[in-house]
């Protein structure tokens, strides 16, 4: 990603660059890479006889290698990169020195900041031997090994160099160089909070020692997902009552009762007639007599 910012004063060297939003597809899923921006201008195959590319995984974390270059700060130079991070767990930096004479060894030669949205800020510093090194560990006279190769506990934030990510050997030499992960874990306090800024500080006052900064990635907690909710279930449809029934049967058989009335009085009738017949018969049968 292009810087945004990218100026020069005699304090150093400040870079802003836009950092990519979490909600944005990672290679790795809590993992936010940061592209360096157009202030790193050195090649990395210039140094470096194999590189790694892409978006590479080193380390057990993602970082943005596109652009194959890397950041080199001098003396009282920075190099500050803006976003937006909620909870964030760590900071992850591809970061070694060069020139690192063994007279620079327990020298504090940088600083990470971290700022958080509530402008309260976490510091953690560089040490030669402590948690940087040279990154031609072959060079003679160099610090060529770190001692802080596991988390402090007793010192939460405290960065640390997890591992050597990346091996081969120098352009036009022979031996070893390195690429290291330097570690800035996000104390408790901070890690509910939204981190807004990352800026390394070099505070060397040596002269020739330089800070390279090669990729840099956030590592954040995703949000949990959210809770289903239930779906309904429907009422049932009432269904005929017993009541409901005996009226329906009443009313058919109050019906045929009805219906079998007429023929009742029809029957009547007949008879009646039948009688009168009778009686007619029987008076004509009298009469006679």
């Amino acid at each position: 990603m292009n810087a945004a910012l990218f100026t020069k004063s005699t304090t150093g060297l400040i870079l802003a660059s836009s950092l990519i939003a979490a909600s944005s597809v990672f290679a790795h899923a809590n993992d936010a890479p940061v592209a360096l921006g157009t202030a790193a201008t050195a090649l990395l195959s210039g140094s470096y006889s194999t590189v790694p590319t892409g978006q590479a995984m080193l380390g057990g974390h993602t970082f943005d290698m596109t652009s194959g270059t890397l950041l080199k700060l001098a003396n009282n130079q920075s190099a500050s990169f803006a976003g937006s991070y909620q909870n964030p767990k760590a900071v992850h930096l591809l970061l070694n020195t060069a020139n690192t004479s063994n007279m620079f060894l327990g020298s504090t030669v940088g600083n990470i900041v971290l700022t958080f949205s509530d402008t309260t800020t976490q510091t953690a510093s560089l040490t030669v031997g402590g948690n940087v090194r040279e990154w031609c560990i072959s060079a003679f006279g160099v610090v060529n090994t770190v001692t802080d190769i596991t988390p402090n506990p007793a010192v939460p934030g405290t960065p640390y160099v997890t591992q050597g990510v990346w091996t081969t050997t120098p352009v036009g030499g022979t031996g070893t160089a390195v690429l290291d992960m330097v570690t800035v874990p996000v104390v408790p306090a901070n890690a509910t909070k939204t981190l807004t800024s990352v800026q390394l500080i070099d505070v060397n006052a040596f002269g020739s020692i330089q800070i390279d900064l090669a990729g840099l990635t956030v590592e954040f907690t995703p949000p949990a997902p959210p809770t289903p909710t239930p779906t309904p279930t429907p009422t049932p449809t009432p269904t005929s009552t017993g009541d409901e029934t005996g009226n329906h049967n009443g009313d058919h058989h109050n019906t045929d009762r009805k219906a079998t009335a007429p023929k009742k009085a029809v029957k009547t009738e007949t008879n009646a007639q039948n009688g009168k017949q009778d009686d007619g018969g029987n008076r004509g049968h009298r009469d006679a007599n």
